[in-house]
């Protein structure tokens, strides 16, 4: 996903940040319903990486009745329909967004903080489709820095040490 169109006072503005917000959101939102997206594809490198996260959750985290886990790949046109009907009240969409910034730094931003994307690797922006589909839920973005995204089937160092960071965050907050 292109992401570049975030202001960037809508930005984290340290590398670090991304960590203490996700733990809060999950904090605020534990009596309710949260989803976590994963989105990429599989076959542009680092585009992959939300994929690949919630692929490890979705293998090493316990089950929750108020967490929900779906990876989309590049199918979230088809997913979002299933994220409607169960009602989530926090959505947390994690996708690669070309931020220009350093590979592997990470940001969470409210969705509605987010311009549409002139270009996405999905056909629709996220956005758009939070907007339609999701009118009652609080949408977010965990946008990660990709360093490459051309066609490949794996994930840079960097971006695989950012993946396994958030995947340690993720898991300690929805395995309490």
């Amino acid at each position: 996903m292109t992401c570049s169109a975030f202001a960037p006072d809508q930005m984290t503005s340290r590398r670090e940040e991304w960590n203490a917000q996700l733990c809060n959101l999950f904090e605020l939102f534990s009596k309710h319903s949260i989803a976590l997206v994963g989105v990429g594809n599989p076959f542009r490198g680092d585009d992959y990486v939300g994929s690949f996260i919630l692929k490890k959750l979705m293998e090493k985290s316990k089950f929750l009745r108020h967490i929900h886990l779906y990876d989309v790949e590049d199918r979230i046109e088809y997913f979002i329909s299933k994220l409607a009907e169960v009602k989530p009240r926090c959505v947390i969409f994690i996708d690669a967004c070309e931020m220009n910034l350093l590979p592997g730094e990470t940001r969470l931003v409210r969705m509605k903080d987010t311009k549409y994307a002139f270009h996405a690797t999905h056909g629709i922006p996220l956005k758009l489709l939070c907007e339609y589909m999701l009118p009652e839920s609080d949408p977010w973005l965990l946008a990660i820095q990709p360093e490459h995204v051309e066609f490949n089937r794996t994930l840079s160092p960097e971006i695989r040490r950012t993946a396994s960071m958030i995947f340690k965050v993720i898991s300690k907050e929805i395995n309490n």
